[in-house]
C-alpha cells in the first residue's frame, strides 16, 4: 500500500514541476507567489495580493486557498493544550475551543488580513507545539470592516432554504472587536429501500422509506481586544442554538419487496435541540526578562434535549404499539491555563505551562412502551441517569533548539493527573495518570524542502455520554451505560516530506504508524448488557498526502489540489477473539479539486471530485459497513458586479447514494450470524447561489 500511494504522488510530483524549489529561483510574478523568508527557510509569506485572483470574503477564505494545505481544527483531545489545531492568529491561538479554528476565522474579513505565514517544523511557536505545519494570519493593526453572505439553496424534492453570515470589525470604546452572526436552514430529503434477511440470506421482508431531515443553526460570535496592565486582554464569547429533527416513515412489504399494498407501518418522529456557548479571557504580556507571560480562562457550555416517537401500525392503519424515548443531557467544562515563553536565544526556545480543567457531565435517558390497548410499561437501562464528574491538572514543558546546519528539534512532555466520579444510577469513581512526550526532528535539505521525523503520545477525550444508556430507535439499538469507562492512548510515529516552490507548488506526503491503547468499542458488558468498554489494544498506519500543482500556462489560471488519506488498521476483537479493523476507520479518502481563475474576465469556475469512503461499525450483536458513495461538485463564479463575490453552485450532482448493510449475531458476534439489513439510500443534487461582499 505505501509503495503504491507514494508513487502515484511521486508522479504528481513530477508533473508539478518540483525542481523548481531550487535556492536560485527567482519568482516573476508577485501574485502567484509566496515568498520565502530570508535565512529562514522553513517559513513561506503569502502576501494578500497573492489571494485577490480568489476573491476571499473571509480569512477562511484565504486559508482554503494556501497551497499543499489541508486546515486542522485540532485534535479530540483533552483539555485545551490538547486540542490545538494548525493555525494562528497573530502568533497566537484562538481563545476557544467549541468554536475554534473555523469559528475564528470566520470573523476577520479578508482586507483585514495583511499576510499569511506557512511556517514548517521548529519555526514553530509553541502555541501550535508538534503541529508539523503551521498557517500564522497576521492581521491589518488599525481600521473598521466587514463582510456578508447571503445564500439561498434548492434541495432534490424542490423545497428552498436561506443562509446568511455577517462580521463586523471596528474600534468600540478602545476595543478592537470582531462580532460573526450566522444563520441558516438545511433539508436534507432522502429516500431508500431496506432489505431484511434470514441467515441463509432469503428475504424475509423490505421497507420503504421516506426520511426527510432538517437541520438550523443560529450563532453569534465575538472576540474584543485591548491593551491592559503592560499586556492584551482577549475576551471571546459565543452562543448558539442549533436543531435536528428527522421524520421517518417506513412502509413495511412481508416477504416481498415493495408495491402497492403494504402490511405495516412504523413512522419515527426524533427531534434533537441544543442550546451552546463559550466564554473566555486571555491575557498576555511580555516580561522585562524576556518572557512571555500567557494566562487564558475558558468555560463552555451544551444544554441537549432529545425525543423519540416511535408509533407502529400492525397491520397497516391500526396503532399497535408506540414508544416514547426522551434524552436530556448538561455539559460544563471550565479551563483555567497559564504558560511562559521565551524569546530565547539563537538556538534555544523553552516554554513552561500547566492546566487545570473541570469538566460535567448530566444525562438523562427515560423509555417507555403504550401497547394497543393503553398499557403504559417502563424499559430500564444499566446507568440511564447519571453524573460524571472529571478534575484534570496537567502540568508541560516545550523546547525549540535550532542545532544549526539545517537541523533542529522541537520537544516537550506533559504530566497529567486526572480523576473521573460517576454518580446517581452507576457509581464509580477512578483516578489516571498519564505521561504525554513528543519529540520531532526537522532537516531543512535546501530551500523549499523539509524532512520530519516525529514521535507524540497522546490522550483521547472521553465521550462522557457513553458512560449513560443510550438509545436510537430508528437502528432499534439500545446501549448500557459504563462507569468503568478510561481514556485512549496513542503513540504516533510519522516521516513527512514537505516540498513547497516559490510560486503556487506544493507536495506535502506524511507516512505515520499509530500504537492504540485501551481503544473503546462495543463489548458485552459484565451487567450483560451492551454498551461500550477500553476493548483492548490495536494499531493503525497508512499514508497522507496533499498537493497544490499549478497548471499555467497548459491552462491559464489553472489550478490542480489533492487530498488523499490511505489507512489500514488491525485490533483483536474481545467477543469472537479474531483479528479485525478498529471501528470507524475510513479508507480511502481521496478529494480532488480543479478550478481556472480568470481575473481578466472576472470568472472562476471549478469541478470536485471526493472517491467513495467505506467504513465499518463493530457493535456486541451487529457489523455495519457502510460506504458514501462518490460525490461531484461544480461551481461558477462572478465578480462582475464590483465588491460582490457571485457563485452558482452544484453539490451531489447525479445524486449521492448511502449504502449500508448490517450483519446480526444472536445472542451476539461470539455466536454465529442470525440474520441481516440491507439499506440503499438516495439523495439528489442540490443547487445553491451564494452572494458575497465586503464593507
Amino acid at each position: 500500500m505505501y509503495k503504491q500511494a507514494v508513487s502515484r504522488f511521486a508522479v504528481v510530483a513530477c508533473l508539478a514541476g518540483m525542481p523548481a524549489v531550487q535556492a536560485q529561483e527567482q519568482a516573476t510574478n508577485s501574485s502567484e507567489q509566496g515568498t520565502l523568508v530570508a535565512g529562514r527557510d522553513t517559513a513561506q509569506v503569502y502576501e494578500r495580493n497573492f489571494f485577490d485572483q480568489f476573491t476571499p470574503q473571509t480569512a477562511r477564505d484565504m486559508i482554503d486557498r494556501l497551497p499543499g494545505f489541508t486546515l486542522d481544527s485540532g485534535d479530540n483531545l483533552r483539555g485545551f493544550g490538547g486540542a490545538a489545531g494548525n493555525v494562528l492568529i497573530d502568533g497566537e491561538r484562538p481563545s476557544s475551543k467549541v468554536g475554534g479554528i473555523a469559528e475564528a476565522l470566520g470573523r476577520i474579513p479578508a482586507n483585514q488580513v495583511a499576510r499569511i505565514e506557512v511556517i514548517r517544523g521548529s519555526a514553530g511557536s509553541g502555541e501550535a507545539a508538534g503541529q508539523a505545519v503551521v498557517a500564522n494570519v497576521i492581521r491589518v493593526k488599525q481600521g473598521a470592516a466587514g463582510s456578508w453572505e447571503v445564500k439561498l439553496e434548492r434541495a432534490a424534492d424542490g423545497i428552498l432554504y436561506p443562509a446568511g453570515e455577517v462580521t463586523v470589525v471596528r474600534q468600540v470604546a478602545g476595543w478592537k472587536t470582531s462580532t460573526r452572526v450566522n444563520a441558516f436552514w438545511e433539508r436534507f430529503p432522502s429516500r431508500a429501500l431496506r432489505s431484511q434477511l434470514d441467515a441463509e440470506g432469503n428475504l424475509t421482508s423490505s421497507q420503504d422509506e421516506n426520511r426527510p431531515t432538517t437541520l438550523t443553526d443560529a450563532f453569534i460570535s465575538s472576540e474584543a481586544e485591548r491593551p491592559l496592565g503592560g499586556g492584551t486582554l482577549t475576551l471571546t464569547g459565543r452562543f448558539g442554538r442549533s436543531a435536528f429533527f428527522s421524520k421517518t416513515d417506513r412502509l413495511g412489504f412481508d416477504g416481498r419487496l415493495p408495491d402497492a399494498r403494504p402490511d405495516d407501518r412504523l413512522f419515527i418522529d426524533f427531534d434533537s435541540i441544543f442550546y451552546e456557548g463559550e466564554f473566555g479571557a486571555d491575557w498576555n504580556k511580555k516580561l522585562d526578562s524576556g518572557w512571555t507571560l500567557k494566562l487564558l480562562s475558558l468555560s463552555s457550555f451544551q444544554d441537549l434535549d432529545q425525543q423519540q416517537t416511535v408509533s407502529d401500525e400492525e397491520p397497516f392503519g391500526t396503532l399497535d404499539s408506540s414508544s416514547l424515548f426522551t434524552r436530556a443531557r448538561d455539559q460544563f467544562e471550565s479551563v483555567l491555563r497559564g504558560s511562559l515563553t521565551s524569546a530565547g536565544g539563537r538556538k534555544f526556545k523553552p516554554e513552561f505551562g500547566a492546566e487545570f480543567a473541570y469538566n460535567r457531565t448530566d444525562s438523562k435517558l427515560a423509555l417507555s412502551s403504550t401497547d394497543a390497548a393503553g398499557g403504559v410499561s417502563i424499559i430500564n437501562l444499566p446507568a440511564a441517569n447519571v453524573l460524571v464528574e472529571e478534575v484534570r491538572g496537567e502540568a508541560y514543558s516545550n523546547l525549540i533548539w535550532q542545532a544549526g546546519g539545517g537541523f533542529s528539534m522541537e520537544t516537550g512532555v506533559a504530566a497529567e493527573l486526572s480523576q473521573i466520579t460517576v454518580s446517581g444510577d452507576a457509581e464509580s469513581t477512578q483516578s489516571f495518570f498519564f505521561v504525554k512526550p513528543f519529540a520531532t526532528a526537522i532537516y531543512d535539505v535546501q530551500k523549499g524542502l523539509q524532512l520530519r521525523l516525529g514521535l507524540r503520545r497522546t490522550v483521547g477525550q472521553l465521550d462522557f455520554n457513553q458512560f449513560a444508556a443510550s438509545a436510537s430507535a430508528a437502528d432499534d439499538r439500545l446501549l448500557a451505560g459504563n462507569p468503568e469507562l478510561g481514556p485512549d492512548q496513542t503513540t504516533r510515529a510519522s516521516f513527512t516530506v514537505d516540498l513547497r516552490s516559490e510560486k503556487r507548488g506544493a507536495l506535502n506526503v506524511e507516512l505515520f504508524h499509530e500504537w492504540r491503547d485501551d481503544i473503546i468499542e462495543q463489548v458485552e458488558l459484565p451487567s450483560g448488557a451492551f454498551g461500550s468498554a477500553n476493548a483492548g489494544n490495536g494499531r493503525i498506519w497508512g499514508v497522507t498526502a496533499n498537493t497544490s500543482i499549478p497548471l499555467s500556462p497548459v491552462v491559464p489560471g489553472g489550478l490542480l489540489e489533492v487530498e488523499a488519506d490511505f489507512r489500514e488498521s488491525t485490533f483483536r476483537d474481545p467477543l469472537s477473539g479474531t483479528r479485525r479493523d478498529i471501528s470507524n476507520v475510513s479508507s480511502p479518502t481521496v478529494l480532488v479539486e480543479f478550478r481556472q481563475d480568470l481575473p481578466d474576465k472576472k470568472l472562476a469556475w471549478g469541478v470536485s471530485y471526493r472517491a467513495a469512503q467505506e467504513r465499518r461499525f463493530f457493535f456486541a450483536d451487529e457489523i455495519s459497513f457502510t460506504r458514501e458513495g462518490e460525490n461531484w461538485r461544480a461551481f461558477l463564479q462572478s465578480t462582475h458586479i464590483k465588491g460582490w463575490r457571485t457563485t452558482l453552485e452544484v453539490r451531489d450532482i447525479g445524486g449521492q447514494n448511502f449504502f449500508r448493510e448490517r450483519a446480526f449475531f444472536d445472542p451476539s458476534r461470539a455466536a454465529d450470524t442470525s440474520g441481516s439489513e440491507v439499506i440503499d439510500r438516495n439523495r439528489g443534487a442540490f443547487v445553491s447561489l451564494t452572494i458575497a461582499g465586503q464593507f
